[in-house]
């Protein structure tokens, strides 16, 4: 009676100690999706996501090492000691920069004036084709398409797609010819304003300090044909003028929220005047407002401030950090993280002032950072005090591989 007795406590314990080991095996899951190894998701099964093995989301990609951390996220996790401070002074100077970064409406009815008359002749083009010139289509593209132009950049980007590769004579006919029609849509005494400049992948108009900025590109199925670098523009500007059509219909698509395209301007002008910034592309920045105002798994929309606040936090965790999940190209195919083209000590220099940014925000510093009328000019080499509190900047991690010096040699054989 005794052993049966032990043995049954032994057996009832293991069954605890299993059950316990599951939940933990459950909770400690990515994202609480996977369950141990090869299981599935939990709760209903998602239809049409059948992997092998069963139902479950698409593998993860091997270079996929964390997610970072998002504090907007983890609320849960983490008890306020103190209430949530008044967010209406920052929002009144978040709107008020988007205000002076804005372009009047006047600037913008001169540019768009300019479009509407190249949108005509190109259509007529299409129609009617001229002897030097096989036009299938016009895109207007880039930040004025966007609605995230800033003021004084009087520019609006256009692809103009035709039929066959683009050659650079191809480049000099289209030049001529659209401004032998332009100008002659333009008032008589003012035509001899306009000039134009041939760039690697099109071409420019101005006139009266507007700006037409063409690229040149071919159909898609096009850019599989051999190119001859002497001949023809390059494969990879034909690429990028098709991707920023594609980047201009997505937005256009998604972009919805008015807090998207307030951060868009903002960080547009970070780019402008805070180093660490320069080096993130247009495209990289819209996917970034996107990705803080709408990615949330609660659904709440946010306010601009909570939107401009989380950008930085995310970029201060590492968001675009080498190992980090990021922020995926929507309009590539496969997995590709939207800092990609990034090198590792521009994006050390990016989550490193983020942080100083993030830091300076907690202690009252917002006018320094949207660089408002009469606030000093932020650091990022010096300590600086705001509201009492001393902000130190963060150092950078990074460290560049130190390249070999001198060959070393082994057996007579040179080894670099």
């Amino acid at each position: 009676g005794y052993q049966r007795r032990v043995r049954g406590g032994f057996i009832l314990c293991l069954i605890i100690v299993t059950f316990r080991l599951s939940v933990y095996c459950d909770n400690m899951s990515y994202s609480g999706y996977y369950r141990g190894r090869g299981g599935g998701p939990r709760g209903p099964r998602p239809a049409g996501i059948r992997q092998p093995g069963g139902y479950g989301p698409p593998p993860l990609p091997p270079d996929m090492i964390y997610k970072s951390f998002d504090p907007l996220e983890s609320k849960h996790l983490f008890q306020r000691v103190a209430p949530e401070k008044d967010d209406t002074e920052i929002s009144q100077a978040i709107i008020a920069k988007n205000q002076e970064l804005t372009p009047p409406p006047e600037e913008l009815a001169k540019l768009q004036e300019q479009v509407t008359k190249l949108t005509s002749i190109v259509d007529t083009l299409v129609v009617s084709p001229a002897p030097e010139v096989d036009i299938e289509e016009m895109r207007v593209v880039g930040s004025f398409k966007k609605g995230t132009i800033l003021a004084n950049h009087k520019t609006a980007d256009i692809v103009l797609i035709i039929k066959h590769l683009p050659t650079k004579e191809d480049i000099t006919n289209i030049q001529n010819l659209m401004k032998e029609k332009m100008n002659a849509q333009q008032p008589e005494k003012e035509r001899k304003k306009a000039t134009t400049k041939s760039h690697e992948s099109g071409f420019s108009y101005t006139f009266n300090g507007s700006t037409l900025n063409v690229f040149v590109t071919t159909l898609p199925n096009n850019t599989k044909e051999t190119i001859d670098p002497e001949k023809h523009l390059k494969l990879e500007n034909l690429k990028n003028s098709l991707a920023a059509i594609r980047h201009a219909r997505w937005f256009e698509e998604n972009a919805y929220q008015s807090s998207i395209r307030i951060l868009v301007r903002i960080l547009k002008d970070f780019k402008k005047r805070i180093p660490f910034f320069k080096n993130v592309n247009p495209w990289t920045i819209d996917l970034l407002a996107h990705h803080s105002a709408v990615s949330n798994t609660n659904g709440n929309t946010l306010s601009v401030p909570q939107v401009f606040r989380r950008c930085l936090q995310l970029l201060a965790a590492g968001i675009l950090l080498p190992g980090s999940a990021s922020i995926s190209d929507p309009c590539e195919p496969g997995f590709v993280k939207a800092h990609s083209f990034m090198s590792y000590e521009h994006q050390d220099e990016l989550a490193c002032g983020a942080q100083t940014l993030l830091r300076a925000l907690s202690h009252g510093g917002y006018k320094e950072i949207l660089a408002m009328k009469g606030a000093r000019k932020i650091t990022f080499e010096n300590a600086v005090m705001f509201d009492g509190i001393i902000v130190t900047p963060s150092k950078l991690a990074y460290e560049k591989p130190a390249e070999p010096t001198e060959p070393m040699e082994t057996n007579g054989l040179s080894l670099q």
